[in-house]
């Protein structure tokens, strides 16, 4: 049974147990995957009431047109929610491949390095989405229900709990990556993704502070 499709408390004990797997790359796919739901939530609490219903045409587009995206990217985070443990159980397995001649070494280690870049690229992705659901929460806090405002800021620190565990699981797999040009592009660009979540977020939690 996929890990997705386990009832809370079952999730939650197979977390805590001896298995490294799920781990922090699915428990941050999970966070964001929650986080894109409050959004949501907000939004579904928004359409049908008179200050929505009262918004141009053109913003009620883009609203429907964001709160739509964080469904796609809801979607792809609970599909991260088991590729994460699949792909730690893929390095562990290289890495029990036989060394005893030069051969088997070679071999070994080009499927060790192929196996981390695969593993890389599930918490990359979380680091991708979670950016891109940061970025869709703006219009979603302006113009939706203001009696749930709390829960878009709860929804943006999942996001960023999310994000930045992404970044926590690429960066210990890339301790072990020998192409130092992957690794410097990769590193580049969570970064970046980090540093424009990180701004918006703190414009959001602003609002919502300011709100209470």
């Amino acid at each position: 049974m996929k890990l997705v499709e386990l009832d809370v408390l079952k999730f939650l004990d197979v977390v805590d147990s001896n298995s490294p797997a799920p781990g922090g790359g699915s428990v941050s796919a999970l966070a964001s995957s929650l986080g894109t739901s409050l959004a949501r939530m907000v939004a579904h609490l928004s359409f049908g009431k008179k200050k929505y219903e009262a918004l141009p045409d053109d913003v009620k587009a883009k609203f429907v047109a964001n709160f739509d995206e964080l469904l796609k990217i809801k979607n792809e985070l609970n599909d991260l929610i088991d590729r994460d443990s699949e792909a730690y159980n893929t390095v562990m397995a290289a890495y029990k491949l036989p060394k005893e001649t030069d051969e088997e070494k070679v071999a070994r280690n080009a499927e060790i390095q192929k196996s981390l870049k695969y593993a890389i690229q599930t918490p990359y992705d979380i680091v991708v989405l979670s950016g891109k659901a940061i970025s869709l929460l703006g219009e979603i806090l302006a113009n939706g229900n203001q009696n749930a405002i709390t829960d878009i800021g709860v929804g943006t620190m999942l996001l960023m709990v999310g994000l930045e565990g992404g970044i926590l699981n690429v960066k210990v797999n890339l301790t072990s990556i020998e192409d130092a040009a992957y690794v410097e592009k990769i590193t580049k660009e969570i970064y970046e993704i980090k540093a424009v979540a990180e701004k918006e977020k703190e414009r959001i939690m602003e609002i919502v502070n300011s709100a209470l």
